[in-house]
């Protein structure tokens, strides 16, 4: 019996994808480093203590690797905190300046978080953190990724002095140290310590935009009284 040249993987085209189980186990993803999610391995620079209307805030400025800034200094953080009134952001006592990994950046960029339980010194406590910057770096957003929601965050970025361009497949925002610093110190600060008041205040709403709606709101309102 002759032997057959057929080779029945040739025909497989699922031979070499993910419906073969290729990298199933291997996706590209932010790993745990010591136990802790990725965002509270800080190697520290530098810490100090503030006093704001009497409140002191514990502030912590990780280590800045090349080309990257922070578009904003502690002074002009507690400057931000001043405007905030005591009762609504009595308990958050700690603000991080953070140089974020090139991974980080790939999968979940962005200019600021707000943490419920950041571990700091053995005590779970709520923590705003704000992202270095590359300002030589050119963010770029594929149109098909363009949610409504961002679109209205273009409009934002635009009105703080980034620069916008279209082109047929993607977006791209060119930024300047001071237009990231108008968008950083004077939105995304007050953005995030709008969710920690939604937090306090016990709202329970699951809803993405209902909680970005809330932020939104109370940032603008804190903004006003500059």
């Amino acid at each position: 019996m002759m032997p057959s040249h057929r080779s029945p993987e040739r025909r497989n085209r699922n031979i070499g994808t993910k419906m073969s189980g290729y990298k199933k186990q291997s996706r590209f993803r932010i790993a745990y480093q010591n136990q802790k999610p990725f965002y509270a391995n800080i190697k520290i620079q530098g810490h100090c203590q503030k006093t704001v209307n009497g409140k002191i805030y514990n502030f912590i400025v990780e280590k800045l690797k090349p080309n990257y800034t922070y578009t904003c200094n502690i002074d002009e953080i507690c400057e931000v905190l001043s405007h905030c009134p005591d009762n609504e952001i009595e308990g958050l006592n700690l603000i991080i300046l953070r140089q974020p990994k090139q991974k980080e950046e790939i999968l979940n960029p962005c200019w600021g978080r707000f943490i419920y339980n950041f571990d700091y010194n053995g005590v779970l406590q709520p923590a705003i953190i704000l992202e270095a910057i590359n300002l030589n770096k050119e963010i770029k957003i594929k149109k098909s990724e363009l949610s409504p929601s961002f679109q209205k965050e273009l409009q934002f970025l635009q009105l703080e002095g980034n620069e916008i361009t279209f082109d047929k497949r993607q977006i791209t925002i060119k930024m300047t140290f001071q237009s990231a610093k108008n968008t950083q110190l004077y939105r995304t600060l007050l953005h995030e310590i709008g969710h920690y008041v939604y937090y306090k205040n016990g709202y329970v709403a699951n809803d993405y935009e209902v909680k970005e709606t809330y932020a939104n709101n109370y940032a603008k309102r804190i903004r006003k009284t500059f």
